[in-house]
């Protein structure tokens, strides 16, 4: 190849990480697992001889997660980079950071024990703690962890204790029902469209314009939003739009249709609902949140509730339904662990996302009034454990919008977790030199969903993320000064 410039490349194949436990999902067979902190994780700072009160700060941040050695009883994980905030700067604010270990299992009970070494900058003093939990229980399916740690070192002028509630998620993607302006760039690219695609680590993975290019919509609509997403393998998006529109290419598209960024309608909502026997019809039901399964079953909701012959029951707008003709989860079943105060409503299902454990994360059209948690908003992000995952201001925060919205809304769902990749490795095709920039356009296919490039001017690292995670299947790189390049693939 003759590149024009006097530098050699090299490709090497990273896989992503998988999922492991004795509870039926793989232990994670690469180097890391990325871990978030939920809501509901604190660390509360305490005198037990003073007079002071307790310090209780909500907390966030990330660790990882890598898998050690593994038994018929037990598996052992590394606990690495813990980074953690509480509080905020404008009160008191802690910094923790350290190393550790998590093992699950057991012979007679399947229990958990977490311990940790880590460093807690108060702003004032910055201790070494040790920390582990003594209730080993475990309450939430794995790959989730809730862990309580108490400080052991501790002192009767200070003690500290860390509730960790965490998820192995890299990033979320999703789509508002309300447009905001981003604080973080300038206008026009800040403003967030409802029809665009964006992460919560607060960049837009995709424009509504990149998802209906192909679509033939003539002339080319604006936005015409987004209600429901899911990445098909090879980074195909597969999504829905909140209007019915027509199609040069396809004909009439409607509202409930499951289409493809690639062009074309992967399902009819008619197709969809034709398992459960509906009288003959044309009627579109929408579709308003979507994931496919890996037996290639579709998961989704529709906005309009129906009468289904086949299971003699009317299908709610909040429930999950399976195109196999079958209602996955009842919207009583979604919210059966939590406690509104309006009962034996539907608070419809706009946002869905089903783990391989069966907990499933969502959203509701409406909000509605809990007794434990408060307010529930309907861009707050759910699980059917009974919990909120995220607040509908915690997810756009990386933003910083310029709105002043308690709620922006959260209308599709895709979750980027180590503990859902594939098995098969992807393959990279090439690689060309741009001739209008000089930048090396680096091709590949794989069975993955998203991908991301990695590089490294030494075989043996180490290797740094060239590309964002993206579902696109090329990146251009645009080159350092460096002579030699090793690239990796990694996939989700």
């Amino acid at each position: 190849m003759n590149t024009g410039r006097s530098f050699s490349f090299a490709f090497l194949l990273a896989v992503a990480l998988g999922g492991s436990s004795s509870q039926g999902v793989n232990a994670p067979k690469g180097p890391v697992a990325a871990y978030i902190l939920l809501e509901g994780s604190y660390l509360v700072d305490d005198c037990p001889i003073c007079a002071r009160p307790t310090i209780l700060q909500p907390m966030g941040g990330t660790f990882k997660l890598v898998r050690v050695d593994q038994n018929p009883l037990f598996t052992l994980y590394e606990v690495r980079d813990v980074s953690f905030v509480a509080g905020n700067l404008t009160n008191w604010y802690y910094k923790v950071t350290g190393s550790g270990s998590y093992q699950v299992g057991g012979e007679v009970a399947y229990l958990q024990t977490m311990t940790l070494q880590a460093e807690i900058n108060n702003g004032y003093t910055n201790k070494l703690c040790y920390f582990t939990n003594n209730n080993q229980s475990i309450d939430r399916p794995w790959p989730m962890i809730h862990a309580d740690l108490l400080q052991t070192n501790g002192t009767l002028a200070q003690v500290y204790e860390l509730n960790i509630v965490a998820a192995p998620v890299r990033e979320i993607w999703f789509s508002t029902t309300a447009g905001f302006t981003s604080g973080n760039w300038q206008s026009p690219s800040n403003h967030i469209s409802p029809g665009d695609l964006i992460s919560s680590a607060g960049r837009v993975v995709k424009r509504n314009t990149d998802l209906t290019r192909n679509l033939g919509l003539m002339p080319i609509a604006p936005d015409v939003g987004l209600d429901a997403v899911d990445i098909a393998t090879g980074g195909e998006i597969l999504f829905s739009i909140n209007q019915s529109v027509f199609s040069e290419t396809l004909g009439p598209i409607q509202h409930g249709d499951l289409l493809s960024n690639r062009g074309r309608i992967v399902k009819r909502n008619q197709q969809l609902m034709s398992a459960f026997g509906l009288p003959s019809t044309n009627s579109d039901l929408g579709l308003d949140a979507v994931q496919t399964l890996a037996d290639g079953s579709i998961l989704f909701s529709i906005t309009t509730n129906v009468f289904s012959p086949k299971t003699g029951t009317l299908l709610s707008r909040g429930d999950v339904l399976s195109d196999q003709g079958v209602v996955f989860r009842t919207h009583q079943q979604l919210l059966a662990r939590f406690h509104p105060s309006q009962t034996n409503q539907d608070f419809g299902l706009d946002a869905l996302y089903v783990w391989p454990s069966g907990e499933i994360w969502f959203s509701t059209e409406d909000g509605f009034q809990d007794a434990g948690l408060g307010a529930v908003l309907s861009g707050d992000l759910l699980s059917d454990q009974g919990y909120r995952v995220f607040g509908n201001k915690e997810l756009v925060s990386d933003f910083a919008p310029k709105e002043t919205n308690a709620d922006f809304g959260l209308d599709a769902l895709f979750v980027v977790t180590d503990f859902a990749a594939p098995t098969a490795p992807p393959r990279l095709l090439g690689a060309s030199v741009q001739r209008n920039n000089g930048g090396l356009a680096v091709q590949w296919q794989g069975q993955g969903r998203v991908f991301q490039l990695e590089r490294a001017t030494a075989v043996g690292g180490p290797y740094l993320p060239v590309s964002q995670i993206m579902p696109d299947s090329t990146f251009t790189d645009p080159l350092a000064s460096q002579p030699q390049f090793f690239y990796r693939l990694r996939q989700w």
